[in-house]
């Protein structure tokens, strides 16, 4: 690419084609002020990276005279350019005084202290009290919510709250309100954010550069000096933050504004939901259980009462009689450390993870796992969305949706019973029945072989069965498809088109596919379609948790050692002898398995680190009278959960901010995770009690720190091959550019040989009339997982306290329902009570009940059947009846 010769501050410097003067100004080491300037606010495709609202960043033209904005002027060749000349040092004075003028003097008492950029930059240039006559502005606005504090006496309007919401975000909560002096950024009808479409991802609050914007509820209202950068502990998007530390306790966290991926967004969770480190209930103290109750010990004491019934209980039934259940909340390093564990301390192969609660990884499907999931996305022009909401499970994948359809005009498809929020985005919505996905990708695929909108030829070169897999289709037919699932052949048809015209495909599924029944059936009917593209589509999986992709990898699975080689493969165990010694080679059980094997005698000792079984399960009643058959349970964890008051030994483990590791997100980025906190007490980093477990059991693991476990991760781990996790700890993070950003490091793509394969149809429940709804469970922004992180931080469990089932318009008329009334949701396996709300979206006979910080509300109507291929429990969907508590009971 050519350069552009300018002259900046009386040097001749070179820039690219399409930069801004405030550009190259960075580039070359010189700070332009500004306070409107973003350089994630730049929609693709956008004319000018800023607005120039602030209009702080004015430099002289010295051949002209004329002042200009550095953020809205682009470079041109032999421009001339000041920075500093007495004119813009007088211009930007000015223009200071002018916002200080309607700008209340409040700063001893503003949230915002030192961190106030418009204070920063009056003290550069010297501006103190001002001449200027006071214009008076509206002051706080009432909002009940406990994340976002507005005081638009203090806004400036420089736009960035808006710019973030509508641009990085895609919620568009907020715009201009009145005009000229009355001008501020409200909600629709200056409403408070709560009855707004404000998700309270923070953003706003990160950027706004006064205290116009702030936490409602902060911890800290000052400035800190210890910011530590780690990766947010909750979903599988791995966002970058940096948490902030005031005397040794985490009192903010803000989105790390310089990653090229998370583009400075967080969600709801990421902004305020980290403070669950510094529960009271955290456990402090390793706990055993003497004649039922719990007492504290020494960690010494601990580690040997677990050594000596493990390693009792292998001496008198055999290594398989134990089972270890680990956790894609726990690092990379500390789940190949676990799985290490099992398989050659304790010598089984009975390790499992909890994404085995929403289905694993993609190549346990058979399908590719590619990477850079959130860059593929803003560059697709089709993106289909399968059983999934992104916009609370994964959001930051959910902004990627929505920018590349509102910024770069991608075709959007959603398929889902439920109306998310991406419908609003969509070009088409095909709205199955529950259930019958694998019907409808199927008659999806058939329709772009039979009606030509594929290249036949080259598709049969991308992989396997396709012969088997054209007569397959041959003999679907598509009215009974339409019967089925109850989307017309007409929609079926326009979807296909949409998907056969697109360069660059991009499908997202989650648990809403892999969770139902039949879900292995549906995600293979996903991977047809997928291969049809020829292989321009990329799937990805949005994997729950923040390390979901990670523990997978690191091998804490049955059938698979790290990097997903078959443990059944005598050339694989070969190749780990050297590292590890003699390996077991039967496949290991699953957590089910295990589940069913300890209540039926075989399972005797179980470990389990970092899951609550009965709160993340359904089936509880089932899931304690197995765990009460063992002869010894431990449980490794920051709380005592339902889980953990079973065991025999309680081992209390350290936060995420309170150790060091690495997580891999659900597209294969390598985040790096850094201690920010010391733990509470006596607790441990997860890595930590399993060395000294094994060591007590007198098989000593070979690592002294965590750089040893990365060297070995590194040599044995394909897809972690030459990533330089031993400098990634010198330096504090994974890589970094020229410019000391952080650069995205991704693992390896496995080589996975596609396959395309009949569907089998899977057999849903019969109609019932004693339970006449279907009710879908979901995720919510404002809790996550069994809780009992969410449930634990203080703004989230204000916010969203009770647990609720959304019933449509017509099923709540039939019911006598208005909403905000108690009911009981019963099903087959048994009962739990919701409050219901009206939903205008739902329809008819279709429920809808979002995860809640009620523990074990939801998974009491579930009985533990799961997918017999790959062991998934069935989670998504419920047969129940509805009834009215304190009332008439009606279905």
């Amino acid at each position: 690419m050519q350069s552009i010769t300018v002259t900046l501050n009386g040097r001749e410097v070179q820039g690219r084609p399409g930069m801004t003067i405030l550009e190259l100004a960075e580039q070359e080491g010189i700070r332009i002020p500004t306070l409107c300037y973003e350089r994630h606010l730049t929609a693709p495709g956008a004319a000018c990276p800023s607005i120039g609202a602030c209009r702080i960043c004015i430099v002289e033209n010295e051949q002209t005279g004329a002042l200009m904005t550095a953020c809205t002027t682009f470079i041109t060749p032999g421009m001339a350019i000041s920075t500093h000349s007495p004119r813009v040092i007088e211009r930007r004075r000015t223009i200071i005084e002018l916002m200080l003028a309607s700008h209340p003097d409040a700063c001893l008492v503003c949230d915002k202290g030192n961190r106030c950029q418009l204070r920063q930059i009056a003290a550069e240039l010297g501006v103190d009290l001002i001449g200027l006559q006071r214009i008076p502005q509206t002051a706080l606005l009432k909002d009940a919510n406990p994340f976002i504090k507005r005081d638009l006496s203090k806004c400036i309007l420089c736009a960035k709250c808006i710019r973030a919401c509508q641009e990085l975000v895609v919620e568009g909560a907020i715009d201009y309100f009145r005009r000229g002096f009355a001008a501020k950024p409200a909600t629709f009808g200056e409403g408070p954010l709560e009855a707004s479409e404000c998700t309270f991802c923070g953003t706003c609050v990160a950027l706004c550069p006064t205290g116009a914007l702030v936490e409602a509820e902060p911890d800290y209202r000052g400035s800190v000096a210890t910011t530590v950068r780690t990766t947010c502990p909750y979903c599988g998007c791995g966002c970058s933050l940096y948490l902030e530390v005031k005397d040794g306790r985490l009192v903010r966290a803000v989105p790390d504004r310089d990653d090229p991926v998370t583009r400075g967004t967080l969600c709801v969770r990421g902004s305020f939901g980290y403070d669950f480190v510094h529960s009271p209930e955290r456990l402090t103290k390793p706990l055993v259980n003497v004649n039922g109750s719990f007492e504290p010990v020494s960690w010494e004491r601990a580690i040997a009462v677990v050594a000596a019934a493990f390693g009792g209980i292998k001496e008198r039934y055999g290594s398989d009689s134990l089972a270890v259940y680990g956790s894609a909340r726990c690092t990379n390093e500390e789940n190949y450390l676990l799985q290490r564990f099992a398989r050659t301390v304790l010598g089984t192969n009975n390790i499992d993870n909890g994404s085995r609660l929403y289905g694993g990884a993609p190549e346990a499907y058979g399908l590719a796992a590619p990477t850079g999931a959130l860059r593929h996305i803003e560059e697709a022009d089709l993106i289909l969305v399968v059983g999934a909401d992104p916009t609370t499970s994964a959001p930051l994948a959910g902004y990627a949706v929505k920018r590349a359809v509102r910024c770069r005009e991608a075709k959007l498809i959603v398929v889902d019973p439920r109306e998310t929020r991406l419908v609003f985005f969509a070009e088409c919505w095909l709205r199955p029945r529950p259930g019958t996905d694998a019907a409808l990708l199927s008659a999806l695929a058939k329709v772009l072989i039979e009606e030509g909108l594929v290249d036949l030829e080259a598709v049969e070169k991308t992989g396997t069965g396709f012969a088997a897999f054209k007569d397959f289709l041959a003999a679907l037919d598509l009215r009974r498809v339409e019967e089925v699932t109850g989307v017309s052949a007409t929609v079926i048809r326009q979807a296909a088109e949409l998907y056969a015209r697109a360069q660059h495909p991009v499908i997202l599924y989650g648990n809403g596919l892999n969770q139902q029944v039949g879900g292995t059936e549906a995600v293979r009917a996903l991977g047809n379609l997928a291969q049809l593209a020829g292989g321009r589509a990329a799937v990805y999986a949005l994997q729950r948790d923040a390390n979901a992709r990670g523990a997978c990898d690191m091998g804490t699975l049955p059938d698979f050692l790290p990097g997903f080689l078959p443990v059944a493969d005598q050339q694989v165990r070969r190749s780990f002898r050297d590292y590890w010694g003699r390996l077991p080679a039967t496949p290991g059980r699953t957590v089910v398995e295990m589940l069913r094997g300890a209540k039926e005698g075989q399972i005797k000792g179980m470990y389990i680190v970092g899951e609550n079984l009965l709160g993340g399960f359904p089936d509880a009643a089932f899931i304690r009278e197995a765990l009460g058959c063992l002869d010894f349970l431990v449980v490794q964890d920051l709380f005592l959960t339902e889980t953990a008051k079973l065991a025999k030994v309680v081992l209390p483990a350290a936060a995420f901010a309170e150790k060091e590791g690495t997580f891999t997100s659900f597209d294969g980025r390598v985040n790096w995770l850094r201690q920010a906190v010391a733990p509470p007490g006596e607790s441990l980093p997860d890595w930590e009690i399993i060395l000294r477990l094994a060591a007590a059991m007198g098989c000593p693991l070979p690592y002294k720190d965590l750089r040893g476990v990365r060297e070995e991760i590194a040599q044995l781990v394909p897809a972690y091959r030459g990533l330089g996790f031993a400098e990634a700890e010198a330096v504090g993070e994974v890589a970094a550019t020229g410019e000391g950003a952080p650069a995205p490091v991704y693992r390896k793509q496995p080589e996975v040989t596609p396959h395309f394969g009949p569907v089998q149809e899977p057999q849903l429940p019969d109609n019932d009339p004693a339970y006449p709804f279907t009710l879908l469970v979901g995720s919510t922004l404002f809790h996550f997982g069994t809780g009992a992180r969410s449930a634990r931080a203080r703004r989230l469990r204000k916010f969203y306290r009770e647990a609720a089932v959304f019933i449509g318009e017509t099923d709540a008329a039939r019911l006598g329902l208005h909403g905000g009334e108690e009911v009981r949701l019963v099903a087959a396996a048994g009962e739990a009570v919701a409050t219901a709300k009206i939903s205008a979206t739902l329809p008819e006979g279709v429920l809808f009940a979002p995860f809640s910080p009620v523990q074990d509300t939801v998974g009491r109507l579930f009985l533990l059947e799961f997918d017999p291929e790959r062991k998934t429990p069935f989670t998504k969907m419920v047969k129940v009846r509805v009834e009215r508590i304190g009332g008439d009971e009606r279905s």
